[in-house]
C-alpha cells in the first residue's frame, strides 16, 4: 500500500521555521499592543489568522526554498525583515503593523521567490555549485 501523505525532513525543518516566525512576530506585536488581538469582532475572526498564516509562510517558504533548493538569499530577506518588524516595534509608526498585513505577506513572498529564482539562475551558471538538497 502505497503512502499517499508523506512527510519528509524538508517540510518539517520548513515548518519548525514557520512556527518561529509566527512566535516571534507575534512576540513583537504583543509588545507593542497587548490587547490587539483581544478586542473581538468578525473582522479581527477573520484577519487573525490570515496573518499568522501570512508570517508562518514568511518563515516556511524560504526555509523549505533553503533546504531544498539550497537558495540562501530569500532566508536572509525574510530573516531581516522579521527583525526589522522586532527592533521597530518601539517607534511612531512600527513596520510590524505594515508587515502583519496579509496583502504585504503576498508581495513579500512573491519577492522571496523572484530573488530566490533569480539565485537559482546565478548558482546554475557558475561552476562546482550544487542544488542538491541540504537535508
Amino acid at each position: 500500500m502505497r503512502d499517499t501523505f508523506h512527510i519528509d525532513s524538508y517540510v518539517i525543518l520548513s515548518t519548525v521555521f514557520g512556527i518561529a516566525n509566527v512566535a516571534f512576530l507575534l512576540y513583537a506585536r504583543w509588545q507593542i499592543d497587548p490587547l490587539d488581538f483581544s478586542d473581538g469582532g468578525l473582522l479581527l475572526v477573520i484577519t487573525t489568522p490570515l496573518v499568522w498564516l501570512g508570517h508562518f509562510a514568511l518563515g516556511a517558504v524560504p526555509a523549505y526554498l533553503l533546504v531544498r533548493y539550497r537558495l540562501l538569499s530569500p532566508l536572509l530577506l525574510s530573516g531581516f525583515l522579521s527583525w526589522a518588524a522586532f527592533v521597530d516595534r518601539g517607534s511612531m509608526e512600527p513596520f510590524i503593523g505594515l508587515y502583519s498585513s496579509p496583502i504585504v505577506h503576498a508581495y513579500v513572498l512573491g519577492a522571496l521567490v523572484v530573488v530566490g529564482f533569480g539565485e537559482y539562475l546565478v548558482r546554475d551558471q557558475v561552476p562546482y555549485v550544487s542544488h542538491d538538497p541540504l537535508l
